[in-house]
């Protein structure tokens, strides 16, 4: 039964770096910005999110 140890470090490994990884790219983003950027960053990259403008319609 080794091998579900194995299968289960496989699955976890990635996992963990994953989440490391994406939040040492949201710090640094928050850190750069100066200010806590929780509803602006993308939850799955870390990245800033495509903000739309509304562009003024003149009558």
């Amino acid at each position: 039964m080794w091998w579900i140890r194995v299968m289960l470090l496989i699955m976890v490994i990635p996992t963990g770096l994953y989440y490391w990884a994406l939040g040492k790219n949201v710090s640094d983003a928050e850190e750069k910005n100066n200010r806590d950027m929780s509803y602006e960053l993308n939850p799955f990259t870390g990245e800033k999110m495509p903000v739309e403008t509304k562009k003024k319609v003149k009558k």
